[in-house]
């Protein structure tokens, strides 16, 4: 890993577009922070969505398919691998 001199940013000149853009990441964590806070439950049910469609997309870039059912159940961790191309899968999901 390269290492990273961060008293170097002090120098720096900074323009509004970058400052913006800090602004945003640090008004989006705060409005996140609060979101997990009042609505755990569908916060972790999008994540769960995001995760098997994640899942879904990235294996079949690799030419690697199954049905939706198969899918969620390899990523829910609900049954085991059948063939090759489900341990691939079910890999994808553990990483």
């Amino acid at each position: 890993m390269r290492p990273f001199n961060y008293s170097k940013i002090k120098e720096e000149k900074w323009n509004s577009e970058i400052l913006g853009l800090i602004a945003a990441i640090y008004k989006f964590a705060g409005k996140q922070e609060l979101y997990l806070k009042q609505r755990p439950d569908e916060l972790e049910k999008l994540v769960e969505i995001a995760k098997i469609q994640n899942t879904e997309a990235s294996n079949a870039i690799e030419g690697i398919v199954t049905t939706n059912t198969r899918i969620k159940q390899l990523v829910e961790e609900k049954t085991t691998p059948k063939n090759g191309d489900e341990e691939e899968i079910a890999g994808y999901r553990d990483v």
